[in-house]
């Protein structure tokens, strides 16, 4: 009977220390899933790319601190080529995918709008580190996140800018036709209009090269140009400087990219009045703990040029909602688990100065913008709009 009496704690012991397992051991030898949407191929692959990239780097950190609570973290990536049919069929792949717990994507706007309600359906978390348009997030869907600041403040925060600070009174703008670009470019006229005058909007395609005889079109009474669009941009500016045009370009976070818009212009984004081009984040250095992001990306994969660290912190963030989630279940939770830690969570990233938290839409509470003019080969953040 001694003898029992001396086994009976020890096996109380074992039982508490059972049950106070670390959470790492609760999915130890597991899988997890993330997908990551985004253009791989296109004139958009830069974007997409690089979001895939930071993503990867995120998910090696993770695993090689252990892993979501002990699973392996597995980052699939679709090329959805900037197409919203195309993206559809994305979405619809990661949602049949039963181990997929959430993704990072998309890229473009029109994707992501066009995706919103497949995720929807199949309650799966999806948060684009870079999709602006306001309706990616008007939808009502639980399940969309976005990292980055929306063009209805964008738009408006960069024509009150120019307003105020610089003193530009007449705008010419331009879009690329795409929804971003025509959402960005309705934003920004009706920011503009509270102070000064639109004297033409135009449009252009996406994937166009020459623009000589666009250029010739325009008015000359402007003192400042407006572009809302990507890669267009910067042949836009290089023939603007061509034709003898000093006036100031300026275009929203689309030409926020060194290679695609500072490489691309050929020199020109230094000459005349220059350019202001939005960034959806500061420059890396700035926020404690970008530098060693940005050593390590580029160590690895080669120089930065847009939204590395907000893809960065969007597969962070969706890493921890998941950690989080199987805590809470003490196994593999479902994803409706996943959106409801990801709706209640507080992280701080390397984006951006404070803690992403989010508004019942979706949006990203500490996102703001900032304004850079460009410097030989970098963008130099000069002023900051919104807080």
């Amino acid at each position: 009977m001694t003898g029992c009496r001396g086994a009976l704690p020890l096996l109380v012991s074992v039982l508490a220390l059972a049950v106070a397992a670390p959470a790492a051991a609760q999915l130890g030898g597991k899988e997890v899933k993330i997908g990551i949407g985004g253009p791989l191929t296109t004139t958009s692959a830069g974007f997409g790319i690089e979001m895939k990239q930071a993503v990867d780097l995120a998910v090696d950190e993770r695993n090689a601190a252990g892993g979501i609570t002990g699973a392996k973290v597995l980052a699939i990536a679709v090329d959805d080529k900037a197409d919203p049919e195309a993206g559809k069929a994305v979405a619809k792949g990661f949602c049949d995918d039963p181990s997929i717990l959430g993704v990072v994507g998309h890229v473009n706007s029109g994707v992501a709008v066009a995706t919103g309600q497949i995720y929807a359906d199949c309650s799966l978390a999806v948060i684009t580190p870079m999709a602006s348009n306001p309706k990616v997030t008007e939808s009502g869907f639980a399940t969309i996140f976005r990292l980055t600041n929306r063009d209805d403040r964008k738009g408006p925060g960069l024509a009150h800018y120019l307003i105020e600070k610089m003193g530009k009174k007449r705008a010419l703008v331009v879009d690329d036709g795409t929804p971003y670009g025509v959402g960005l470019a309705d934003q920004f006229v009706a920011g503009f209009g509270s102070g000064g005058t639109v004297v033409a909007r135009k449009s252009v395609k996406v994937g166009e090269k020459d623009f000589a005889d666009f250029v010739k079109s325009w008015p000359k009474d402007f003192d400042v140009v407006f572009f809302a669009g990507i890669r267009e941009g910067a042949l836009i500016l290089k023939e603007m400087r061509a034709e003898g045009l000093t006036q100031l370009f300026t275009c929203g976070d689309g030409c926020w990219d060194t290679k695609a818009f500072i490489q691309a212009s050929e020199g020109a984004a230094t000459k005349a009045e220059g350019v202001r081009i939005l960034s959806a984040a500061p420059a890396i250095g700035t926020v404690p703990g970008s530098a060693e992001f940005g050593a390590n990306y580029t160590a690895k994969y080669g120089p930065i040029n847009n939204y590395a660290a907000s893809s960065y912190d969007s597969a962070r963030v969706l890493m921890v909602a998941i950690a989080d989630a199987a805590k809470a279940k003490e196994g593999v939770p479902t994803r409706a688990d996943v959106v409801a830690a990801l709706r209640k969570l507080t992280f701080q990233g390397i984006a951006y100065a404070r803690p992403v938290q989010w508004t019942e839409k979706g949006d990203n509470k500490s996102a703001v913008i900032f304004v850079n003019t460009v410097e030989g080969d970098h963008f130099k953040p000069i002023d900051q709009i919104g807080e």
